[in-house]
């Protein structure tokens, strides 16, 4: 298959004018053992989509992530500000990156993406641990609040090329009309991606509420 690996967010912020202190470089050797070798070397051809915030390692950050088939570092001042914080139209920085990196993967000759985050530390294989049906938008987990919703892990998404509009639009309706009101940063986007294609071609992976920030998957390599 062709996958693109759709990376958003803050790919390094020093955190001396505020914010997060992060760094790709934190997770990117392990990302590379648990997800994208393994893929590659089940005869999965591997290309990479950019969109972060403009920062002194850009340049190697496109280097290290190759093939980086499209690239975009925006104002850097987003390094310093949380992903639920709002930007001029409204909406958080959070969606309106999201939305942009999507918009990257338009029109591409790719069958799944992988959409995902710079730092993010994988333990293990993902795609050992559960058995993932490529024909689907598959979340990892639901989180351990408002579980009647349900609220879902927004740090590892993977869905088919042929959903990238129907993903699109149910971000847009995550933001602007949240399922029972509730903003979630990019929690709340399982209804609305369920509207978009039906309830069964959306799952999450583990049956078992577990947390984004706390589980025995991935670390999010991340200091206040």
């Amino acid at each position: 298959m062709k996958i693109g690996i759709n990376l958003v967010g803050v790919s390094y912020n020093n955190a001396i004018e505020g914010g997060r202190l992060r760094d790709y470089e934190n997770s990117i050797q392990n990302f590379y053992k648990n997800v994208v070798n393994p893929l590659r070397e089940n005869g999965h051809d591997i290309k990479f989509y950019l969109f972060s915030y403009s920062n002194e390692k850009q340049d190697k950050i496109i280097e290290d992530y190759s093939p980086a088939i499209k690239h975009t570092f925006v104002e850097p001042g987003y390094n310093k500000l949380g992903g639920g914080d709002k930007v001029s139209n409204g909406m958080k920085i959070m969606t309106v990156s999201y939305l942009n990196s999507l918009q990257q993967l338009k029109d591409e000759d790719l069958d799944l993406v992988i959409s995902t985050r710079y730092d993010i530390n994988f333990f293990k294989n993902p795609f050992e641990e559960y058995n993932y049906d490529f024909t689907k938008c598959s979340f990892l987990w639901r989180e351990p609040e408002f579980m009647d919703l349900p609220i879902v892990n927004d740090t590892f998404i993977v869905f088919p090329h042929s959903m990238l509009e129907s993903f699109y639009n149910a971000v847009i309706e995550m933001e602007t009309n949240p399922p029972h009101g509730v903003n979630s940063g990019m929690h709340n986007l399982y209804l609305p991606m369920v509207n978009q294609v039906g309830e069964d071609d959306v799952v999450w992976m583990d049956e078992e509420f577990k947390s984004a920030v706390n589980n025995n998957l991935y670390k999010l390599e991340r200091t206040e």
